[in-house]
């Protein structure tokens, strides 16, 4: 069975000056990166079962945000605090747990770990090909067969790397 993961970095954060971390806010400009991104998807087809988010305040909210977008409801929408500024490898045993009838699934999460994962799945070169970087509010899919617990052997392929940018 073909799965495809769409990670999705959250949108532009408030400055923190004065705020912990974990809980600036969306900025307006961030609500509005994750709206493009968001209509995008939505327009080529790449519309989430679920969407798993950081339980920090930026990364929540780009995820319900682009939920709305998506018509999803309450029961698609989850945050999980280990998501927050999760290196590679705690993203990977996140995603091999995803439940096995989720055929396409959205994470949305922090760098550097996200491009960390996304670069090492996909492969550098790849990953370096298609813009090597992602800013806020920039989504991935990785594309595999198999079950979500064998994503690393599958080899996933990326299929795409689009930046807000990228899709006005």
């Amino acid at each position: 069975m073909t799965r495809q993961l769409l990670v999705l970095r959250h949108g532009e954060a408030q400055n923190g000056t004065g705020i912990e971390d974990y809980d600036r806010a969306l900025a307006l400009r961030g609500y509005a990166e994750v709206e493009l991104v968001a209509n995008w998807l939505l327009t080529e087809g790449y519309v989430p079962e679920m969407i798993v988010g950081s339980s920090a305040e930026r990364a929540a909210a780009t995820a319900f945000h682009a939920a709305g977008i998506f018509e999803l409801d309450e029961t698609q929408i989850a945050v999980d605090q280990s998501l927050y500024l999760a290196p590679k490898k705690v993203l990977l045993d996140f995603i091999t747990m995803l439940p096995d009838e989720a055929r396409r699934v959205m994470i949305v999460g922090h760098n550097p770990g996200l491009e960390d994962f996304v670069s090492a799945a996909a492969g550098y070169d790849s990953f370096a090909n298609a813009g090597g970087n992602m800013v806020t509010a920039t989504v991935a899919c990785l594309e595999f067969d198999g079950y979500w617990g064998e994503i690393m052997p599958a080899l996933p392929k990326l299929k795409f790397l689009k930046r807000p940018l990228d899709v006005v």
